[in-house]
């Protein structure tokens, strides 16, 4: 996946301040074809797509759960308030598995939307969404409990980072299992699911980096 040069992350730096980032602001993010982000309040033209959805905005979400090709409307937030609640949990955890707190917000956010009781249909559980056969292979006696499911997904992230050596590969794993990265000769499985779930996670990990 093409990155964003670090010159685009500057100028988003100097404009941002000038988007009302308010909690009822959704943002929208447009990547041009040199890998540039651009932020909007609005869906500027058809290139821009919903990043972030605001806090006060009640429509529903129709954002896509990507592990199992479900659709659940849940809300992708600009949520200062859940994120507040967890961060101090997610920084903890994060520190003790060498992990970037911005990373695990943003797998958490693409996941569950910060909704600690969230299950998919697949029967992932919890912040981080595991699966009942990753809650065992870690201990998790309930999967609901934030601290166990937070403890548990970062665990597994810093596993799969250390196995797969980039973020790209690691979120792949995560989203469509291991054994699978490894049968495509640790690649991205050709799965428009997986990619549009690491595209979407790395989209998060980049604002959130700056946020």
């Amino acid at each position: 996946m093409k990155q964003p040069t670090l010159s685009a992350f500057l100028m988003a730096i100097f404009i941002l301040p000038f988007i009302s980032l308010s909690l009822c602001a959704d943002i929208y993010l447009y990547v041009d074809e040199k890998g540039n982000p651009h932020f909007s309040e609005s869906k500027t033209n058809a290139k821009y797509r919903l990043l972030l959805r605001s806090d006060n905005n009640t429509k529903k979400g129709n954002f896509k759960n990507w592990k199992n090709k479900t659709y659940t409307n849940i809300h992708i937030p600009y949520n200062k308030r859940l994120q507040r609640k967890y961060h101090s949990l997610i920084n903890r955890e994060a520190k003790r598995n060498q992990l970037e707190s911005a990373f695990v917000h943003a797998v958490i956010t693409a996941e569950s939307s910060y909704k600690v009781r969230a299950v998919s249909r697949a029967g992932a559980m919890g912040l981080m969404q595991l699966m009942p056969e990753t809650a065992k292979r870690f201990h998790v006696t309930d999967p609901f409990n934030a601290q166990q499911n937070i403890a548990a997904g970062t665990r597994y992230l810093k596993i799969l980072l250390a196995e797969f050596k980039t973020k790209e590969l690691a979120l792949a794993a995560y989203n469509a299992g291991e054994g699978t990265v490894r049968r495509y000769n640790n690649q991205i499985p050709p799965y428009p699911e997986t990619k549009k779930y690491v595209k979407k996670v790395l989209d998060f990990y980049r604002y959130y980096k700056k946020h």
